[in-house]
């Protein structure tokens, strides 16, 4: 950050009118900026102020002798003011509070919202009531979180750059050949369809967005085509608008559709469509489509009513819920009419591994057609590219084997029908195909794995490469180390001077400090403690001390082997889904640093030991008194 950038920034706290000159394109990345300058979540602007002026004496780089030191104290010091200027201006404050740095960055590129919250909270009466401040508060928060959905949700569904997607289908049959005793050939595969559909998407501004594309599909030796074009516009924040045309061979496939969407407040997103066909049996359509997260976005809701017009009978529905919970299978229920021949459907999705290279997914439904069972294995081979294995079986159809790569947005997938429910030896067969489709996982797995050892012997770029990330996060765990020691050695010289002076009043000096973890670093902090001495006194807030000056996350990256086994990846997931829990033996418990502090105040000598997340003031009632002065 510039001098002229820091002064901007300065004087935007002293002048209100002035808000414009917050706001900064360019934001520092910072942690916590609570943990940076020692303060409690609920810190006044006076402790922001009083803890910055302390960090500013020691780190000021004008104070600091030519050389290294005065370039590592300038690194730092941009890393505390950038804490400062979020902290004390109460719009980024708020923003980082709900939203964290991406809030930041959001306000700080939004001159229009930034003004709203500002203006909103400095009608805030400091002396005034509690409830009706609180009321504010909330009311900017919900300014905020509109904003801040409208712009995810935005960004989510407007593409920037042109983008190409396609879809292939290949729909084979194999049950006229002698595979598994069906048929009289010994290798023989029909095709029974093939369809493909490819879009381009262009924006060319940021209102506006045009999709252009066709499709095809071949069945029976009967083809068919079309074409679609869509155009999205954006009147207003948080509406759009879409016009969809699909131009099929037959009026009958023609289809023109009209539709509005909405982001509200309350994470909800509402949409609706007007359709018409004059071909179709249905000559006039009306959709309305409602997705809503609730409880903290472990649990969405989705529902879906499709009616004829003009005598409004009801074409089609669906009922959806999800729930999502961390580290948990993503479970879905299903409840529709009219949308296939499954109206009841559950679903359970499970991840393997810690980086979802790995994934199963078990789905059970049943209709018209009987029971319809699904599951299927996915492995990722590289970021974008992934790979999919499956087996779907239909009662009133038999077993199919599932197979799909898909690339980036390509997506190429082969069904083939394997047997019929007819067919003798059914539930035998079925087996046959499931061992062979273990079989087949495992060997991805393999091929994965040699392809992710040959990748980084080549020294590749491969993004989910273990073997290169583990390099990755050795680097990053060497830089943080060096930095906790480049800052402590600034910090020394004050804290020799704060050391001094509490022993000559007989006050609080700090003798010996380890932050550690079981199983990780063991992290000497006695200077970055005295560091923050004043008066006889340390106040340690209750967040994470890993962001604080002289510290660095203590806790050691724990590899999770990616669990193979086709057989074992749907077991698990049917598991959790009939079970609800996990084993106890999954279960990997969770490694807490803690602080030690020996401090001597008073002429005697304490040692207190607290969770990495615990409030801390010294000297503390709750300390082990170890004697006098003189042990040590």
């Amino acid at each position: 950050m510039s001098d002229s950038e820091s002064e901007t920034n300065e004087s935007s706290q002293s002048n209100s009118n002035d808000k414009e000159a917050t706001i900064s394109s360019t934001t520092p990345i910072v942690d916590n900026p609570y943990a940076v300058l020692n303060i409690a979540p609920n810190a006044t602007n006076d402790e922001i102020q009083k803890s910055y002026k302390l960090l500013s004496r020691s780190f000021h780089p004008d104070k600091q002798p030519p050389g290294n030191n005065r370039d590592l104290a300038q690194l730092y010091f941009i890393k505390f003011k950038a804490s400062y200027d979020i902290l004390i201006d109460p719009v980024l404050r708020l923003a980082y509070d709900n939203h964290g740095m991406e809030g930041v960055v959001f306000v700080r590129k939004s001159v229009k919202i930034y003004k709203n919250i500002y203006d909103l909270l400095d009608k805030i009466d400091v002396n005034g009531n509690d409830a009706k401040q609180a009321s504010v508060r909330n009311q900017a928060r919900e300014i905020l979180s509109e904003a801040m959905q409208y712009y995810n949700f935005h960004q989510n569904t407007r593409l920037r750059k042109p983008s190409t997607s396609a879809n292939i289908k290949i729909k084979c049959n194999s049950t006229h050949s002698g595979f598994l005793g069906e048929g009289i050939e010994n290798h023989l595969i029909e095709v029974e369809e093939t369809s493909m559909s490819m879009s381009v998407t262009k924006s060319p501004d940021s209102k506006t967005s045009i999709s252009f594309g066709g499709h095809g599909a071949v069945s029976n030796g009967q083809g068919s085509s079309g074409a679609q074009l869509s155009v999205n516009y954006e009147p207003a924040q948080g509406i759009d608008l879409n016009i969809d045309l699909n131009v099929g061979a037959t009026p009958e496939q023609t289809k023109i559709a009209f539709g509005t969407s909405r982001v509200m407040s309350n994470q909800t997103y509402v949409a609706s469509t007007l359709a018409a066909s004059p071909g179709g049996d249905m000559p006039l359509g009306f959709t309305f489509t409602s997705h809503r997260s609730m409880m903290e976005n472990k649990i969405s809701g989705t529902w879906v009513m499709g009616l004829a017009l003009p005598k409004f009978e009801l074409q089609y529905g669906l009922l959806s819920f999800t729930a999502n919970y961390p580290n948990q299978p993503k479970y879905t229920a299903k409840f529709n009419m009219g949308m296939n021949y499954t109206p009841v459907q559950l679903i359970a999705e499970k991840s393997f591994d810690e980086d979802h290279q790995h994934t199963g997914k078990l789905s059970w439904g049943w209709g018209a057609r009987g029971i319809d069972l699904q599951a299927v294995t996915s492995r990722y081979l590289s970021k974008y590219c992934k790979i999919s294995v499956g087996l779907h079986h239909v009662s009133s159809r038999g077993l199919t084997w599932l197979f799909q790569l898909q690339r980036g947005s390509i997506q190429f997938s082969v069904p083939i029908l394997i047997t019929t429910v007819m067919s003798p030896g059914y539930a035998v067969k079925s087996m046959y195909m499931s061992l062979f489709l273990g079989i087949m996982d495992a060997s991805l797995g393999d091929l994965v794995r040699k392809e992710v050892h040959y990748a980084t012997n080549k020294n590749s770029n491969l993004p989910e490469s273990k073997a290169l990330r583990r390099e990755e996060f050795l680097l990053e765990r060497e830089k943080v180390r060096r930095d906790a020691l480049q800052q402590t050695r600034l910090m020394e010289k004050p804290a020799e001077t704060k050391r001094l002076q509490e022993e000559k009043g007989n006050g609080l000096v700090i003798l010996r400090a380890v932050y550690r973890v079981t199983g990780g670093d063991e992290l000497d902090v006695t200077t970055a403690l005295m560091f923050w001495v004043v008066k006889g006194r340390l106040h340690l807030p209750s967040t994470t001390k890993s962001s604080m000056l002289g510290f660095y996350n203590v806790r050691h990256e724990t590899p999770v082997e990616i669990e193979s086994g086709y057989v074992n990846a749907c077991w698990k997931v049917w598991e959790k889904l009939w079970n609800g829990d996990e084993k106890k033996d999954s279960i990997v418990p969770v490694k807490v640093p803690t602080l030690t502090i020996r401090y001597r105040c008073q002429g005697r000598l304490y040692e207190i030991t607290i969770l990495d997340d615990d409030a801390l003031s010294l000297p503390s009632p709750k300390a082990m008194e170890l004697g006098g002065s003189s042990v040590k």
